[in-house]
């Protein structure tokens, strides 16, 4: 797992529990990161948040989504 700048990851191990935020990206993919203690290492979990889109915005992302085929086919018949 590449460990991203700005990312908080914690130790799993329960004596330890440290956690860290990244300053910078990792430059290498290590499968496994680890705490100096040796145990490995997850991301903090973030609650998500949701929020209801304006018109504007749904209209907008509507925009970029792909429409089949199928669907455009129908709306040129009528």
């Amino acid at each position: 797992m590449i460990m991203r700048k700005g990312k908080r990851y914690r130790c799993q191990n329960p004596n330890c529990r440290n956690e860290i935020e990244m300053m910078t990206n990792s430059g290498e993919e290590d499968s496994n990161p680890r705490c100096h203690c040796g145990a490995k290492v997850k991301k903090v979990y973030s609650k998500p948040v949701f929020r209801e889109l304006s018109r504007v915005e749904a209209i907008a992302r509507a925009v970029h989504t792909t429409i089949p085929k199928s669907a455009l086919a129908l709306q040129n018949r009528e």
